[in-house]
Formats: C-alpha cells, sequence, structure tokens
C-alpha cells in the first residue's frame, strides 16, 4: 500500500526493472510452477521467440535429380519422383512421360522447417524486396520510353501543321439544293 501511495520506492525485478506498484499481484508473481523467489514480470515477457525464423525459407524453384528414364513410383504425367500424377501441377500430358520415357521432369527440393505459430502465418516471410525493385524499374522502363514516343509524335504533328500547304485548302460551303453538307466547290 505504502508503494501504491508512493511512500516507498518501487520495486525491482530479477532483471533490475522497476515494476509498477499499480500492477495486480496476480500478474507480478509468477506461477508455482517457475519457481521465483521475488515477484517479476519476466514471465509475461515473450520467452520462446526465435527472431532468426525468417532467415530461413524454402529454396525456391530448386532441383535436386534429372532422370534419364521413367522410374518405378515416379509421376506419370512428368516422371517426377517428388509427387504422383493425383498432385502434379504440370498440364495433363497427351502422351504421358510413364509411357514416352521422354521429357521427364527433375525432382523437386522438398524442406520442411519448424516454425512457430507466426513464422508459418508470416505473409512476407521470405520476400525479397530486391524483386520487386527490378518490377519498378520495368515499369519506369516503360513509362520512359512512352513519353519519349509521345514527345516524338507530338513534334511530328508540328511539323506536318507547319509543312501545309496554304494554296490546296478549299473551302467548304454548304449547299441549299441537296448534295452532302461540306461539298468542295
Amino acid at each position: 500500500e505504502a508503494r501504491k501511495a508512493g511512500l516507498a520506492p518501487a520495486e525491482f525485478d530479477e532483471d533490475g526493472k522497476e515494476i509498477n506498484p499499480h500492477i495486480h499481484q496476480y500478474i507480478s508473481s509468477a506461477p508455482w510452477y517457475l519457481n521465483a523467489e521475488r515477484p517479476s514480470l519476466k514471465h509475461q515477457r515473450k520467452w520462446r521467440s526465435d527472431p532468426n525464423y525468417t532467415k530461413s525459407w524454402y529454396d525456391r524453384g530448386a532441383k535436386i535429380f534429372q532422370a534419364e528414364k521413367y522410374r518405378k513410383g515416379a509421376c506419370e504425367n512428368c516422371g517426377a519422383m517428388t509427387h504422383d500424377a493425383k498432385s502434379c501441377i504440370e498440364r495433363p500430358r497427351k502422351k504421358r512421360a510413364k509411357w514416352t520415357n521422354m521429357h521427364i521432369a527433375t525432382d523437386e527440393k522438398i524442406e520442411t522447417f519448424e516454425q512457430d505459430y507466426d513464422g508459418k502465418r508470416d505473409r512476407w516471410n521470405g520476400y525479397d524486396a530486391s524483386t520487386y525493385a527490378r518490377v519498378i524499374e520495368r515499369y519506369e522502363a516503360r513509362v520512359e520510353a512512352r513519353r519519349k514516343y509521345l514527345k516524338e509524335q507530338q513534334l511530328k504533328k508540328i511539323d506536318k501543321s507547319k509543312q501545309m500547304d496554304f494554296a490546296k485548302l478549299a473551302k467548304h460551303v454548304r449547299t441549299t439544293g441537296g448534295g452532302s453538307m461540306r461539298t468542295v466547290r
């Protein structure tokens, strides 16, 4: 009570951090199975976080082995050992690899990672920002080419209007006796 009133100094936890006296006892005291002697907030902190879970990610598009002919147990459609015909993502062939022994697909590299709850659901895990930088560069190049082309077209239009021969102009007259509206006389 004296701590809450500000008369006594605040209590310190195991790490030397000050414990707010207004925090309830059931929050500051650790559970019995942690064997804590003093009140602490250490049990409230994230204690099993691995900040390096994003450093490991699937090697996209990696291939392992290129077979010369069809192997028993491989995908009937493409010939890869890493999946079966039902889960093949390649377009169904008219003549399958099992029967032709030609164009056998390479085996894909299958990796498994142990990730925590957040790691599994992190949609940006494994994202490489340099790939998007290339997309931006291509877009900027396209915009610059379009701008250059439009400038050239505008200059050509201006040149044509300057070269126009005003002597060849014919006057358009509306006729009252029928005929089309803008006939040349």
